[in-house]
């Protein structure tokens, strides 16, 4: 054997060498995808008094809201970034 390579070998080497890294790949993807139906919270259904409760807004919430809006425009300002894609859309208190 003097050890030397074709073009094709190599060629056959490299297709097959990619073609296992996209499957490997593919089987990464298909089994992350499938922690979100595996690991789902179940939501009970709201009754419409719940759903009431939910959606009004105390006045304490509601200033809370306007300061984490205040302080979000505020750090986009000291640092001189103007993002107009940047809307906030809800507010959630993380217990």
């Amino acid at each position: 054997m003097t050890g030397k390579i074709s073009i094709m070998q190599g060629l056959y080497v490299t297709v097959i060498s990619m073609g296992m890294v996209f499957i490997t790949l593919f089987l990464i993807s298909v089994i992350l995808g499938s922690f979100k139906s595996l690991f789902k919270d179940k939501v009970k259904p709201l009754n419409k008094e719940d759903h009431h409760k939910e959606l009004a807004l105390t006045d304490e919430e509601d200033e809370e809201e306007k300061v984490v809006v205040a302080l979000a425009a505020s750090i986009m300002a000291g640092q001189g970034n103007i993002n107009p894609n940047l809307r906030i859309k809800s507010i959630t208190r993380i217990k």
